[in-house]
């Protein structure tokens, strides 16, 4: 029969009291100061009072995401287009900016808003169908500017407002006035697209290509309507164009209206 050994391990359990401090130790403690948050940023003073740099009105206003018109520069000072200026937009600008730098303005379009309107006249290809001369971005007015012919203004306006809002719309309507240039064809091309060189009085060499597109209005000294397989080399010529020219040597444009002049 096995003997059973029974041993005893002791364990001992030592037991940690650990004592609070005294009313009077916790009174002789320095207090803790309670941190303070606060919502507001800080914003650092400019040291530029007269804002020669723009740029930094920019990033300012990204940074803070503030929506805007983006800014310009008139009479020595920075404008600032803002959408939905209040109160706390012109607190925080005055806490950055030096004043009597920077003037700001309430508009209703981001710049983003008029670059993606002025976008649609590509992406619906108005410029070709309504044969409209141009566009741009007015900062200033907070507006798109749209360059069109005044043969068919009204026309051209009402398929525009179709596609943008009419308030945040311009026109620069081009009236035909005088020739903008008179001269002499000296080439006629036919191999990329249909255009004339021109040779004007008193040059030694050509000055313009002027192409023709479907819009491009061609009259003879009767004033009766012709077309591009009537021209030749050695007839004079007046000749308007759409308001674009591409400044090359020689100039490139578009024809608008074309005379053939009477020769003595």
């Amino acid at each position: 029969m096995r003997k059973m050994i029974f041993g005893w391990i002791w364990i001992p359990v030592v037991i940690l009291l650990i004592s609070g401090c005294s009313e009077a130790q916790q009174a002789n403690k320095e207090s803790v100061p309670t941190p303070v948050i606060s919502s507001e940023p800080q914003i650092l003073a400019s040291t530029n009072p007269a804002m020669d740099d723009p740029g930094a009105v920019k990033t300012f206003l990204s940074a803070q995401k503030i929506p805007n018109g983006d800014i310009y520069l008139q009479d020595n000072k920075v404008h600032i287009n803002i959408v939905g200026l209040n109160s706390e937009i012109e607190q925080s600008l005055a806490q950055t900016f030096t004043a009597g730098t920077y003037e700001l303005h309430d508009v209703k379009y981001t710049m983003q808003e008029l670059l993606a309107a002025q976008e649609l006249l590509h992406e619906q290809e108005l410029y070709q169908k309504l044969n409209l001369y141009g566009s741009g971005v007015d900062t200033i007015g907070n507006k798109v500017t749209i360059t069109i012919p005044s043969d068919d203004a009204e026309a051209a306006k009402l398929e525009i407002e179709k596609w943008i809002d009419p308030k945040m719309l311009t026109y620069d309507i081009s009236e035909i006035g005088d020739p903008h240039v008179v001269g002499t064809i000296v080439d006629i091309d036919t191999k990329q697209a249909k255009r004339i060189l021109i040779l004007e009085p008193g040059n030694e060499d050509p000055s313009y290509w002027f192409t023709f597109n479907a819009k491009s209005e061609m009259f003879n000294e009767a004033g009766e309507t012709i077309s591009f397989k009537d021209l030749r080399v050695g007839q004079q010529v007046k000749l308007w164009n759409t308001g674009m020219v591409l400044e090359s040597f020689p100039a490139l444009a578009s024809v608008r209206r074309m005379e053939l002049a009477v020769t003595e």
